[in-house]
């Protein structure tokens, strides 16, 4: 008797849990995990990640602003009284030394500390966050640069800036971007998909400061962008007309053009990322 009664409870516990999947957009079952970084420890793991260091943009990427503790990453974004390299920030950010291609790709984030530092009535000002991936350069344990020759496929499964552009409506950590950049052989880039507009995200009463889980997928046909296991954005993206490669994962926050100036210190912080194959 109890035997089939917990036979009963682990069929409904089945049930529950496809029906989620179903509701998510996401099933698991189609996937197998071949990559995964928890953060645990007090310090990066070198032989699955090299440290972001160019200087771009605004901010200059430094080693010593990625911190791991408590089973998390904390990207830390700090400004200077000093410039730095001709730069007054400096941002952060980590790359797989590992190459994927088809799959799904998911992190767990929260971005921002709310505070407003400088009593303007704005937070986490003048910062670019992002989870991408692309062809990297490693040389040691660095990438120094964000325009290596061999790219041609950039997924960007995040992107948002506490300021963008002159539309007000795609100011603020709370709106995102979400798209494949294709670069051809020239490091010229040749189009976008979904093309702006139409790959800004905004989802109604979302808070980047609370955690949320961010992903990907990627076919030989498609991709297929994701916020807390619901579906936000898909396009066509067919390896018969565009030329995939093999793609290091990126998660960096930098201080960007497009930002203002008089940016305040912020911090972007990652539970984990997870790389899921397909079952063959």
């Amino acid at each position: 008797m109890k035997s089939n009664h917990f036979l009963y409870i682990l069929a409904i516990l089945f049930f529950q849990m496809t029906s989620c999947q179903k509701q998510s957009g996401i099933d698991y079952s189609l996937y197998e995990l071949k990559f995964e970084d928890n953060f645990d420890g007090n310090q990066l793991d070198l032989t699955k990640w090299a440290y972001r260091t160019d200087n771009k943009h605004r901010s200059v990427q430094l080693k010593e602003n990625v911190e791991i503790g408590n089973g998390y990453l904390t990207l830390h974004l700090k400004q200077l009284s000093q410039p730095l390299d001709g730069k007054l920030a400096t941002g952060a950010g980590i790359v797989s030394r590992e190459r994927f291609r088809y799959g799904y790709y998911e992190v767990r984030a929260k971005l921002g500390n709310g505070i407003d530092s400088d009593q303007d009535g704005e937070i986490d000002e003048g910062w670019h966050h992002s989870f991408w991936a692309m062809a990297a350069e490693i040389d040691g344990d660095e990438v120094a640069t964000t325009y290596p020759g061999i790219r041609r496929t950039e997924i960007d499964c995040f992107e948002n800036s506490s300021e963008h552009g002159e539309d007000p409506g795609q100011k603020g950590l709370n709106r995102f971007t979400q798209h494949v950049i294709i670069w051809n052989e020239k490091g010229k880039e040749v189009g976008r998909l979904p093309k702006p507009p139409a790959d800004l995200t905004r989802i109604k009463d979302f808070q980047a400061i609370d955690w949320h889980t961010y992903a990907f997928e990627w076919t030989d046909e498609t991709l297929r962008f994701f916020v807390d296991g619901k579906e936000t954005h898909s396009t066509s993206y067919s390896a018969s007309e565009y030329e995939h490669d093999y793609i290091n994962v990126w998660l960096t926050a930098i201080s960007a053009n497009w930002n203002k100036e008089g940016a305040e210190d912020s911090q972007a912080i990652y539970d984990y990322f997870r790389y899921y194959s397909f079952k063959k």
